[in-house]
């Protein structure tokens, strides 16, 4: 998120300016409310709602809970609380939340959370795990603790980061996106961000039981505190706070928040510099004439320019339910709750905007924080979070589509696999339109085609196709495809990717 007072100040001299817009083909409905500084939500398997209050902005913390609602959105109960544990001032506080991929299996989610205790001597960044049992969590156990001070007022307390996110062709490893801790800002030398011995500024990749993967581009020892930290897989970061991933070709794209002069929104690469506090976009740290110019340093693949809007979560869209969106990257700002509409070009790497636009204006107050695709519905799902007491989760679809079910609209959708991975059996839930001659057949990296999983013909309706014996696969990456296929002609294919790990 941008520091907390430019954002006051941006706040009261847009309010009035920018009105609520979403398209006319588009409605937005409110799921859930009553949000109390809300930072991140995720799902379970089964569309139960995590979401995580950052506790206020000042210490000690208030109502920092992981709240937990059903698929419907009606509050269950508190899954967690927190409060005597975090620190919420400035930009800390209980922020990111993450459903393990094997949650089916057991049980996990994780949540970032920034740590102060009672005699204000040891202030952390930490990642704890909770066991999910009838609603609640249990068993909390910290798998990253980082102190990054022993007194208050060491740093200023804004650039904490704290979205963490899974992978799905990674899923026993965590990113987690930390900020510089706004530690001489305009000073490359003395900056946290491009240093390889320090945490802040960077994307780190841990193993989800806290280990640090051998695979991380600067591992050495396997100990943070000599030589290299270990568990950085990019660097040169300011304060991010919005991650996401391709789901069929896995490309990983993160948000920047700028200094005064650009905002910007990268693709990211294993052990990667992207150049904080050098440059800023893609200019030297705060200019807007002097191109930066490092072949060393990744540039964005787009920026915003001053006022900056505080740009946070995204998600690349992969699906038929909204197909303009398909192969686009949906960007949301905590600013002025726009979200930003990115065209993607060079598949399948999809790492070049070719068109930018403003979607819609989806918040009369407030800003958005996290951004997600509907598991189930493929409509978008946006957070009105951050510094505000009427936090909101909202859903767009199309106009025509709201509250309609599957079977209602009768629509050719195929799923994600449950459980995702798999290491013995799994399911694929789709639907037809119509009677149709339905396929789905499983393929490995190279494109060649290794099973047929059905090939039949389908009645209308929601159907779930069966898969067994996937444990004689090699452990990794695989993709499904589905085609419906009508008088000899495909009205219909889509591919996603299957991961298998024994």
């Amino acid at each position: 998120m941008k520091n907390f007072l430019p954002f006051i100040y941006i706040f009261f001299s847009v309010t009035f300016l920018n009105a609520q817009t979403l398209p006319a083909t588009y409605k937005q409905t409110s799921i859930v409310s009553n949000l109390v500084y809300p930072a991140d939500f995720d799902w379970t398997p089964d569309g139960r709602y995590l979401v995580t209050q950052k506790g206020g902005n000042v210490f000690p913390a208030t109502n920092a809970l992981i709240k937990i609602y059903s698929s419907a959105g009606v509050l269950i109960g508190t899954f967690y609380d927190l409060t005597d544990s975090v620190d919420a001032d400035f930009e800390r506080g209980l922020l990111g939340i993450a459903v393990d991929p094997d949650f089916t299996t057991n049980h996990y989610i994780y949540a970032y959370y920034d740590y102060r205790n009672p005699a204000q001597t040891k202030l952390a960044i930490r990642v704890v795990r909770f066991t999910e049992a009838g609603n609640v969590g249990t068993n909390p156990t910290l798998i990253l603790n980082i102190q990054y001070a022993t007194s208050v007022g060491t740093y200023a307390g804004n650039h904490f980061g704290g979205i963490i996110r899974f992978r799905s062709s990674d899923p026993k490893k965590i990113y987690i996106q930390l900020g510089d801790l706004a530690y001489n800002q305009t000073n490359a030398t003395l900056n946290y961000a491009n240093k390889l011995n320090k945490p802040y500024g960077k994307i780190l990749r841990i193993n989800s039981d806290g280990t640090i993967p051998t695979s991380n581009p600067y591992y050495d020892d396997g100990n943070p505190a000599t030589g290299n930290d270990d568990r950085i897989w990019t660097y040169g970061h300011r304060n991010s706070f919005g991650m996401c991933f391709n789901p069929v070709t896995d490309s990983m794209y993160s948000s920047e928040n700028g200094l005064d002069t650009w905002d910007e929104f990268n693709i990211i690469h294993k052990g990667a510099n992207y150049g904080w506090a050098t440059c800023e976009g893609n200019y030297l740290n705060s200019s807007t004439t002097t191109l930066c110019n490092n072949p060393a340093f990744v540039n964005p693949i787009a920026t915003w320019g001053a006022p900056l809007p505080g740009v946070t979560g995204c998600l690349f869209y992969s699906g038929t339910v909204m197909p303009e969106f398909n192969n686009h990257i949906l960007a949301a700002d905590n600013d002025y709750g726009i979200i930003y509409d990115f065209k993607m070009g060079n598949a399948p790497a999809y790492d070049i905007v070719t068109s930018k636009v403003n979607f819609a204006d989806i918040t009369t107050s407030g800003g958005l924080t996290t951004m997600r695709q509907g598991q189930t519905d493929g409509c978008i799902y946006a957070m009105k979070g951050g510094y505000t007491t009427a936090g909101a989760i909202y859903k767009i679809c199309h106009a025509s589509s709201v509250g309609v079910t599957v079977n209602d609209q009768q629509e050719n959708i195929v799923g994600q696999n449950y459980p995702n991975p798999s290491n013995g059996e799994t399911q694929i839930d789709y639907s037809v339109a119509q009677t149709s001659n339905v396929t789905i057949q499983l393929y490995d990296v190279t494109g060649r085609k290794i099973k047929t999983i059905l090939n039949d013909k389908v009645q209308a309706g929601k159907h779930t196709a069966y898969m067994n014996g996937t444990s004689i696969f090699a452990d990794g990456s695989y993709f499904y495809k589905m085609e419906v296929e009508q008088n000899n002609k495909i009205i219909y294919s889509e591919t996603k990717r299957m991961l298998i790990v024994k």
